[in-house]
């Protein structure tokens, strides 16, 4: 059995990605092509078929080469967070996250970081920590902050995806009117 490989000719999974390279395939391309597919014997040569394509095309739950990315996202209005969310099928690692205010702030200004989902973001455009996963708050008056600063004494790296992502929101209660918060977040993909 270990030297048993299934027939290339069946697995439509080869033929749908064969004219893209590898370092091309989106996680989205792979979940459509495996997400009809059950784990049962009629489906062995399909799964081990899956098995191969997602070893080479590093989807084997280490970060994928050459994905790593700083991505910006603005905030704006006090009453709406910013949501970090990957598209779907993506999984990314998140490596750290700087907040910079386009304006000093007059005085501190509370930082949040919470943990949700799409059925707390469909309740309300501000995050609560009634309803969402409370990650991390801080209250500063600087205009840059490191990651340090926002994630204090909280375990990181960690994983998200587009069910399961991170909210960032300011208060931006000591910024001046149309000043914006920018959340700098670096990741790496993992799928």
């Amino acid at each position: 059995m270990s030297n048993y490989a299934p027939d290339p000719k069946k697995e439509r999974i080869y033929s749908d990605l064969a004219t893209i390279p590898l370092s091309e395939v989106t996680a989205e391309q792979i979940e459509t092509l495996t997400d009809p597919v059950t784990l049962s014997a009629s489906n062995q040569d399909a799964l081990i078929t899956m098995d191969i394509v997602n070893k080479a095309v590093m989807r084997d739950g280490n970060v994928m080469p050459n994905t790593g990315e700083i991505k910006a996202y603005v905030q704006s209005d006090a009453n709406i967070a910013v949501n970090i969310t990957p598209p779907k099928g993506e999984v990314w690692k998140i490596m750290g996250i700087c907040i910079h205010n386009s304006a000093t702030p007059t005085g501190s200004n509370n930082y949040y970081t919470f943990l949700s989902d799409p059925t707390q973001t469909a309740a309300s455009a501000t995050p609560s920590s009634t309803r969402e996963v409370l990650y991390s708050v801080f209250s500063s008056s600087s205009t840059t902050l490191g990651a340090e600063s926002v994630f204090e004494e909280v375990f990181q790296p960690f994983i998200i995806t587009s069910e399961m992502f991170l909210r960032m929101y300011s208060s931006m209660g000591n910024v001046a009117g149309g000043a914006v918060v920018t959340y700098q977040v670096g990741y790496m993909r993992m799928r």
